[in-house]
């Protein structure tokens, strides 16, 4: 009975027990099906990874005192710890508590912890809105909690991106603070906020502080009483405050940031406008979450809407929460301003999240007021929910599914309910019974919301969720690989194969090698060094991504052996086995251990140098070869070592009519039944046998065409394929043959479809095959905003060269037109590889220690050694004050003098230290305030 009394007057008991009864609905079928909250594709590829790694490096300095290293040689090719876990974990406090959590535990945790947040989530709305709207209804606090903890989303983000829930907690936090810095000149509140929102991730904090900006210019321009310099350069104070106990982490974060690939992205993928079906499909994205096209996760619950056109109709009444409804509608119609919120990158709208908080408080607003409700109101409801449903209709490919339909029901059920509210009929507990139905309907509302990630988790073949015996099977194995590398006896890199099989998702690669000492090159992480990314794309390295800068280098031979991999670990149906490379008896996790004992040694003298100038004009082939025996760098003496790079050869093709030659033009039109030389012989001369053939791509151009000139080139292929079917094979027998009915079905399947299948997004691919291997180009679209990364040239890695395979064929996927030259390089492999690797002088007693390497050279001459670690400002060299010069595009290096070198680098984070000093000065400053308020707030208040 206590317990029953509490829940009528306790509104965090009510809201307690609302959040319990929809995660039962949204989540028991994880636990009993086995599962957990771990995504197949980012999830067990990046997050996971990072929190099981993360909590080891915290527990050594909480338990044992003992910080990590600054450059950690176990991702990638090594990189800056922070640069690669301030992103994901380093600023999360909810990793924190893992340290006392053993590993075994790590897959249960992460699925609590995703629990956890959505119901701070809740909560943290409750505690701001109750201040906000002081004497609101609980039950109207509950659902406007409901409203902004459910949506299209967190739907995504939960299972996508659990870290992503984060600024849903701090937002109402932040908002707080402003309205007490303005109203009270209370500003701690603020300052702890706007630390929390920075320290917990530098991207999502700019996308929080922008919006902020924004709601704090709305209110001086809405609101009189706050148009006091004095008042705003206080808040701005606070601001810098709070931005100061950040510094420790924001600061180094911001300079990794800068030397990061993503720093030179396109701004919003060179977009002007969206794709025409963006604008048309936009209404019904409000209410369903069927689609995220440039991040619009959409999926607000129902009532959210609703009640945004209520608070619109009264415009200003609530002035500036409107005017942030249009600020934000203005957002969404350009891809330039989405980009400008998303940090100046692609045009991403995860920004649009910030506006569930206004929803939500007009939807209090308008629940406290149903009285308010009359005629109008309802035309507007029910024509919007119209125009919603239509575009649903037309964003399904014109059919009705369980999306539209679901959504839609709730929709005008809603309306009913609000209708019913306002009918003269009186009796006992109606207004219970509103109450009871708006909260039921609300919460089915985002039960249905909720199904994303997991609407397929019945399906044991289609479940994007990874099992929890598969979580820990991945977990446990990566020791293998490590064990596995032990018993070569070599020092090297290695190269690892995915390992997720059929339980792969949209990952280009998995980081879970990190977990055991694999020192694995496929690093799959969020920021990549500039300068590894810029060797990459200067070697046309056909699986370098903005999010994964070396990736396998396209099991490139040269390339390999230039990083110094020693092992590669491949799948038995991964037919892409460089030379060099012997196969071992060696299998572990099903991928087969390929082991070479000659590989780049870390430092060593090139037999030659080059200059920048003249390493550009090489083709990207030549210069992996180039690179093998000469150090690269601007002002280099071209001293060139030609004796590996003489030998790479470009090969003589055709396909008839053509004559053969180096360089072939190639222009396709897709889809057709017109012939189309897309199959090649090759001239191979016995000299280039054993060696690798590269096919290299330039000027390349794809043009998908407007909607009619696909329209009627698909129409006209249907009709064309018809007639000659008939007319050389004499079949008329296709009775489904119906110009009418393929004209309706096309137009259904392409008019409001913006997917890569279509091409309409500049999306494509180009496959090269060559005996067994095919090698695919992939351009992704405009519409991809993680690997969106144009290329007008690319090399396509087709394996060994035998004398029994003499042609080799191309594919093209998308309709439209595709217009290309082509070239063929054989590359050296074998023993004239080994050779001239042998050639370099490699550095004596070459050690790797916590954050420094040292070894010894004796230099004939004053000269610059070369090296395979990757450049950054951090690396410092003993005895030398200069700035370290950058070789080979991408790494560090070491000018020593004639005579006896002992080496000495030494790596610390670029601004770590200033960062602390800032936080230690911003703190100084905090307590002072703290100090100051707490004295104000006790001070005797004069009378007025």
């Amino acid at each position: 009975m206590a317990l029953m009394q509490r829940l009528k007057t306790n509104l965090y008991l009510q809201y307690t027990v609302a959040f319990i009864v929809l995660a039962i609905f949204i989540f028991a079928i994880v636990p009993i099906t086995g599962s957990t909250l771990i995504w197949n594709s980012d999830g067990i590829t990046q997050h996971y990874p990072a929190l099981v790694y993360w909590r080891k490096m915290l527990k050594g300095l909480v338990f044992s005192h003992h910080l990590w290293s600054q450059w950690d040689w176990n991702i990638g090719l090594g990189t800056d710890t922070i640069q690669t876990f301030a992103y994901y974990v380093m600023g999360d406090i909810f990793t924190y508590p893992s340290i006392f959590f053993h590993q075994d535990q790590m897959v249960a945790y992460y699925s609590v912890m995703v629990v956890v947040r959505l119901f701070l989530i809740g909560l943290s709305f409750i505690f701001v809105a109750k201040r906000l709207i002081p004497g609101s209804k609980h039950f109207a606090l509950v659902i406007g909690s409901i409203i902004y903890t459910f949506s299209g989303y967190t739907a995504y983000v939960t299972f996508a991106h659990p870290f992503f829930l984060n600024p849903l907690i701090i937002l109402p936090l932040l908002i707080l603070g402003l309205y007490n810095a303005l109203n009270h000149q209370r500003y701690i509140f603020l300052i702890v906020s706007v630390a929390w929102a920075l320290f917990n991730n530098f991207y999502l904090g700019a996308m929080l502080a922008l919006g902020m900006i924004i709601y704090w210019l709305i209110l001086l321009i809405s609101t009189k009483k706050y148009r006091k310099l004095v008042l705003n350069l206080k808040l701005i104070g606070a601001v810098v405050v709070g931005a100061g106990l950040s510094a420790l982490l924001l600061l180094p974060s911001l300079v990794q940031l800068m030397s990061s690939a993503r720093a030179t992205s396109e701004l919003a993928n060179g977009l002007t406008f969206y794709p025409y079906s963006y604008y048309f499909t936009l209404p019904g994205l409000a209410i369903s979450n069927a689609n995220r096209p440039y991040w619009v996760t959409g999926g607000i619950l129902t009532l959210g809407i609703i009640a945004v056109i209520w608070s619109l109709r009264r415009f200003k009444e609530h002035l500036a929460i409107n005017i942030t409804f249009i600020v934000g509608f203005v957002i969404l119609m350009f891809p330039t301003l989405a980009a400008l919120m998303n940090g100046g990158s692609s045009p991403s709208n995860r920004w649009a999240q910030m506006l569930l908080f206004p929803i939500a408080i007009v939807t209090i607003y308008m629940i406290n007021d149903l009285d308010s409700l009359h005629r109008r109101d309802y035309y507007w409801f029910t024509g919007y929910g119209i125009l919603a449903v239509i575009s649903l209709f037309m964003a399904d490919n014109f059919a009705f599914t369980y999306d539209l339909g679901g959504v839609a029901a709730i929709y005008f059920v809603t309306i009913f309910i609000l209708l019913f509210a306002k009918l003269p009929v009186h009796f006992k507990h109606k207004a219970q019974l509103i109450a009871a139905s708006l909260v039921i309907l609300v919460s089915f509302n985002a039960i249905v919301i909720m199904r994303d990630r997991h609407a397929n988790q019945y399906s044991i073949d289609d479940t994007m969720l990874v099992s929890s015996s598969q979580a820990h099977q991945l977990t446990s194995s990566q020791n293998s690989f490590e064990e596995a590398i032990k018993e070569t006896e070599t020092t090297g890199r290695s190269s690892i194969d995915n390992q997720l099989s059929n339980l792969t998702g949209d990952s280009p690669a998995d980081n879970l090698a990190i977990l055991a000492n694999t020192f694995n090159i496929n690093s799959y992480w969020s920021l990549q060094n500039k300068y590894v990314d810029s060797l990459s794309k200067a070697l046309e390295n056909n699986t370098n991504n903005p999010n994964d800068a070396v990736n396998t280098a396209d099991y490139r031979t040269t390339f390999l052996h230039l990083l110094g991999v020693s092992n590669v670990f491949l799948t038995d149906d991964n037919t892409a086995e460089p030379a060099n490379y012997e196969i071992t008896s060696n299998v572990t996790n099903s991928q087969r251990l390929y082991n070479t004992t000659t590989t780049m040694p870390l430092i060593y003298q090139s037999a030659g140098t080059m200059s920048s100038a003249a390493f550009k004009k090489l083709s990207p082939s030549e210069r992996e070869v180039a690179l093998i025996n000469n150090t690269v760098y601007k002002n280099a003496k071209n001293k060139v070592a030609k004796t590996l790079l003489n030998k790479v050869q470009q090969l003589k093709f055709f396909s008839l009519p053509q004559t053969s030659a180096k360089t072939q033009h190639i222009k396709v039109k897709l889809p057709t039944s017109d012939y189309t030389p897309t199959s090649y012989s090759i001239e191979i001369p016995k000299s280039v046998k054993g060696y690798e053939l590269h096919v290299r791509l330039t000027n390349i151009k794809y043009t998908a065409g407007t909607l009619k000139n696909r329209y009627n080139n698909a129409l006209n292929n249907y009709i064309e394929k018809h007639n000659q079917k008939i007319m050389y094979e004499n079949d008329d027998t296709d009775n489904r043959y119906n110009t009418g009915l393929y004209q309706l079905g096309w137009l259904r399947t392409n008019l409001f479809n913006i997917s890569p299948t279509t091409g309409s997004t500049g999306a494509f691919t180009i496959d090269a095959t060559y005996g067994k291997i095919t090698n695919t180009f992939e351009q992704v679209g405009s519409e991809n905003l993680s690997f969106y990364n144009p290329k007008s040239s690319t090399t396509l890695n087709l394996g060994t060269i035998t004398s029994k395979k003499d042609n080799f064929s191309l594919h093209m996927s998308n309709p439209g037109t595709y217009e290309f030259d082509i070239e063929l390089e054989a590359v050296p492999t074998g023993t004239s590889l080994d050779n001239a690797i042998k050639a370099n002088q490699a550095a004596s007693k070459i050690k790797i220690d916590k954050n420094t390497v040292t070894a010894n050279y004796h230099a004939n001459s004053k000269t610059i050694l070369a090296t395979s670690i990757p450049y950054s400002d951090g690396w410092k060299l003993a005895g030398y004050d200069g700035k370290l010069p950058r070789v080979n595009k991408a790494f560090v290096g070491i000018p020593v003098k004639a005579g006896t070198n002992h080496i000495k680098l030494t790596y610390k984070t670029p601004f770590a230290q200033l960062g602390i000093i800032i936080s230690l000065i911003a703190l100084i400053a905090t307590i002072i305030i703290a100090i100051l308020e707490l004295l104000k707030s006790k001070a005797p208040r004069k009378d007025t």
